[in-house]
C-alpha cells in the first residue's frame, strides 16, 4: 500500500509538471522574436527581417507601435535594442505618429534595394521615426542658424562680389519701377546663368528679357550662407515683384559628405554616421529656411514670396560618372555625358536614381515643416506661399515598380539637366505664379530708391 501511495504521487507530480511545460510553451508562443531570418536583396545585399510567433490567445503580450509613412502600416516592435541614440528615443516615437508631418511623408521606410547599409545599426537609425517638429518650434522656440560664410572659400567671395554688384544694379532700368522677379538659392538656381538655360529662362518665365530678372544664386550655399548673403548686400535696391527662394538641400548634403569615408568609397553602403549626421541636420535646415524667409520679407515687405521644396535628390555614385571639374561646369553646354550603356543597368548607376534614399526621408519631412511653418504659423506674414516642384522629376519605372529620379530631366541626381531640366523647373515655377492670387497690396507701393537699404540694417 505504501508502494502505491509513493507511486500516485509520482504521477501526480508528472501530470502537474507536463500542464506547467505546455503553458509555459503556449505563452512564449505569443511573444515576438527574432530568429535571424535574412531576406536577399539586390546585389546581394541581405537584409534581417523579425518572424512573430503565433499564440492569438497571448496577443496582449505583443507590444506594438503603429506608425504611418505615406499610407502604409509599419509594425514596429518594441524590443530591447542595442543601438540607442541620444536625439532619438522612444517617447519621441509616439508624438511622430499624431504628428502631421510623420503622416504627409511621401516615402517609405525601407530604403531601395540598390543600396546598403554598412552596419545593421545604421539601418536600425534609418528606420526609427524622426523627432517631431512642433508648431512652437516653427516660430516662437526656432533656433536659426548664424549668418556665416567661415566654410567657404576665396572663389564663394568673388562669386558673392559678382552677386553684389549684380544687385546694385538691378532694376534701374528706364520706365520700370520695380523688378519682376527674383530667383534665390543655391547651385540650382546659379545655373539659370547658364548660357545653355537663358533662352529656356526667358521663354518658361515669359519674361522680355534678362533685366526682368535678378538669379541670385551661388552653388553651394547652405542655409546660413544665404542669410549671410542677405545681410550683406546681395539684394537688388529696387522693389521687386515676385519672389521665388528654394535653398536647404546642401544642408543635407554637406551632412553626409562629413562622414563620409574616403578609403571606403567602393564598398556603396551608408554607415550609421552618415544617417545619424542627415537625421540631425532637419531642425537645422528647416530653421535655416524659415529664418531666410524672414530676412527676405525684412528686405521686401510687400513682394509675394514664393518658397519651393527642396527637390528630391539621388544618391549620387562617383564610380558611374567621368570627372568634372568644378572650374569647367560653367563652360558645359550639356550635362555630364552618360556613363557606358553597360553600366546604365548597373548597381552603381541605378541605385543613384532609385528612390527613396537615405535623403527622401529628411527632405520629405523638412519640406512637410516648412510648408506648415508657411501655412499655419505665417513665418514671413501674407503673400508668402509653399509649393513644390519635385513631381516634375520623378517617374514610376513599370519594370521595377519603384519610384525614380527621371535621368533625362536630372542627369547628375541632383540638379536639373540642361536644358531639359531647366525647362520642367521654369514651367512649374511659371504655373505657380499664374495661380497666385494678386498682390493687391502692390498697386500703392513706390520703388525703393538707392540707399535705402541702410534703412534696413543691411550690411555693405
Amino acid at each position: 500500500k505504501g508502494f502505491y501511495s509513493r507511486w500516485g504521487d509520482i504521477m501526480r507530480f508528472v501530470v502537474a509538471y507536463v500542464v506547467y511545460v505546455v503553458f509555459l510553451a503556449v505563452f512564449l508562443a505569443g511573444v515576438p522574436r527574432d530568429d535571424g531570418v535574412v531576406e536577399s536583396g539586390s546585389g546581394g545585399g541581405g537584409r534581417r527581417r523579425r518572424r512573430r510567433g503565433g499564440g492569438a490567445l497571448f496577443v496582449a503580450a505583443r507590444r506594438e507601435k503603429d506608425f504611418i509613412r505615406g499610407g502604409r502600416r509599419l509594425v514596429m516592435m518594441e524590443t530591447t535594442n542595442a543601438f540607442t541614440d541620444d536625439d532619438d528615443d522612444d517617447d519621441a516615437a509616439d508624438a511622430s505618429s499624431s504628428s502631421s508631418s510623420a503622416s504627409s511623408s511621401s516615402s517609405s521606410s525601407t530604403l531601395n534595394s540598390w543600396i546598403d547599409f554598412c552596419t545593421p545599426s545604421a539601418e536600425n537609425l534609418f528606420e526609427r521615426p524622426i523627432d517631431p517638429i512642433l508648431e512652437a518650434d516653427l516660430r516662437t522656440n526656432r533656433q536659426d542658424p548664424p549668418a556665416n560664410v567661415a566654410d567657404r572659400g576665396r572663389e564663394w567671395y568673388r562669386r558673392h562680389t559678382n552677386v553684389r554688384a549684380g544687385a546694385s544694379t538691378k532694376g534701374k532700368a528706364k520706365g520700370k519701377n520695380a523688378l519682376p522677379l527674383m530667383l534665390f538659392g543655391d547651385s540650382i538656381t546659379e545655373y539659370w546663368k547658364l548660357k545653355v538655360n537663358r533662352e529656356m529662362l526667358l521663354k518658361t518665365l515669359r519674361l522680355d528679357n534678362e533685366g526682368d530678372v535678378f538669379v541670385n544664386g551661388i552653388s553651394g550655399d547652405e542655409t546660413s550662407h544665404a542669410l549671410y548673403r542677405l545681410s550683406h548686400g546681395a539684394f537688388p535696391r529696387t522693389t521687386v515683384d515676385d519672389i521665388v527662394m528654394m535653398i536647404g538641400t546642401n544642408n543635407f548634403g554637406r551632412a553626409y559628405r562629413e562622414h563620409w569615408d574616403a578609403k571606403k568609397i567602393h564598398e556603396e553602403c551608408l554607415n550609421e554616421e552618415q544617417v545619424r549626421a542627415i537625421r540631425r541636420e532637419i531642425p537645422n535646415a528647416v530653421a535655416g529656411v524659415l529664418a531666410v524667409i524672414e530676412k527676405i520679407r525684412l528686405m521686401s515687405p510687400n513682394s509675394r514670396i514664393v518658397v519651393l521644396g527642396i527637390l528630391p535628390r539621388g544618391l549620387r555614385n562617383n564610380r558611374a560618372w567621368n570627372t568634372v571639374t568644378q572650374s569647367s561646369m560653367l563652360d558645359m553646354k550639356t550635362s555630364q555625358q552618360l556613363p557606358d550603356d553597360d553600366v546604365l543597368e548597373s548597381r552603381a548607376f541605378k541605385g543613384q536614381f532609385t528612390l527613396p534614399n537615405v535623403f527622401t526621408k529628411a527632405i520629405d519631412f523638412a519640406n512637410d515643416a516648412v510648408k506648415r511653418g508657411v501655412e499655419n504659423e505665417k513665418v514671413g506674414g501674407n503673400m508668402v506661399f509653399y509649393r513644390e516642384c519635385g513631381d516634375a522629376f520623378l517617374y514610376n519605372d513599370e519594370k521595377s515598380n519603384t519610384k525614380m529620379l527621371n535621368v533625362d530631366l536630372m542627369k547628375d541626381a541632383l540638379h536639373p539637366d540642361k536644358p531639359k531640366g531647366y525647362e520642367a523647373l521654369g514651367k512649374c515655377i511659371r504655373d505657380i505664379l499664374d495661380s497666385l492670387p494678386e498682390n493687391m497690396e502692390f498697386a500703392n507701393v513706390r520703388a525703393r530708391q538707392p540707399g535705402e537699404n541702410s534703412n534696413i540694417g543691411v550690411a555693405t
